[in-house]
């Protein structure tokens, strides 16, 4: 994946309705700033969406979705040309479409291909790294297990050749539920016969109702809290973090770092 681990996955929501206000970009020129303060603080891969996924939104038409995206990508490709960017999407026709503009990306896919049976085939086709979100509704860890289970087969049947496991938090799981699955993240990855993890982890819990509710505050007040539990992230074993602020995240990497030296 050209990328080394743990790595920050810096967040870029074209979109007037995601749940942080502070991640919007309402316009192209907007999103470039965004971009390129993100990569300079660090973000080892920047997300990029156009359909807000937070609960109770609405989602833009396909037209739409891409009327927001194409501007931003081809400005994202024009200055960034050697930077492997991720879409936030679960249309096939937005991948294609984008694929004519940045060639290779990573696919992030909150329905992990179950919105439209197109999408695996077309991954597969384009060789593209597939993250697969977990959103169904919550029945324990274990279940989330099994369904990763279900992706690395999938992505065997379909031959697509890298994908990421990303837990789902805030999707379909309340805040103590999130609080279970971070607790159990080092045993929700299957692993091979050598026993290792069929695929990284990828993770999102910045400034989620996780990080705020159970202090009282709200996501604008949640930076010292999402810091901490993204070390908690880190010592689960956790490979990507996807962020709001780069610059924060990526100190906690620096810590973790620096308390994995001393681990026997």
């Amino acid at each position: 994946m050209n990328i080394s681990f743990p790595a920050i996955m810096g967040v870029v929501n074209c979109t007037p309705d995601s749940f942080y206000a502070g991640s919007r970009a309402m316009d192209p020129a907007s999103a470039l700033d965004r971009i390129a303060n993100m990569l300079q603080e660090g973000a080892a891969i920047v997300d990029i969406g156009a359909c807000s996924t937070r609960p109770g939104a609405s989602w833009p038409s396909p037209a739409e979705e891409w009327n927001r995206l194409e501007p931003v990508l081809k400005l994202a490709k024009e200055n960034y040309p050697d930077i492997l960017f991720s879409v936030d999407t679960f249309r096939p026709m937005i991948v294609e479409k984008a694929y004519s503009i940045l060639g290779r990306f990573w696919v992030n896919d909150i329905f992990a291909g179950n919105f439209d049976k197109a999408m695996l085939p077309l991954i597969a086709s384009l060789d593209l790294p597939w993250i697969a979100m977990h959103q169904e509704p919550y029945q324990g860890p274990r279940a989330i297990t099994l369904f990763f289970q279900k992706v690395s087969e999938a992505a065997d049947r379909y031959g697509v050749r890298e994908f990421i496991l990303d837990p789902g938090f805030g999707f379909k799981k309340d805040v103590d539920q999130n609080f279970e699955v971070l607790s159990s993240l080092h045993s929700l990855v299957p692993r091979n016969e050598k026993g290792e993890p069929c695929a990284p982890l990828l993770a999102g819990i910045s400034r989620k109702r996780m990080t705020y509710l159970p202090l009282g505050t709200t996501p604008e007040n949640a930076l010292i809290s999402t810091s901490a539990l993204h070390l908690q992230l880190l010592l689960k074993g956790v490979s990507i973090l996807r962020v709001h602020d780069v610059a924060h995240a990526v100190q906690m990497i620096t810590l973790y770092k620096k308390m994995s030296i001393f681990e026997h």
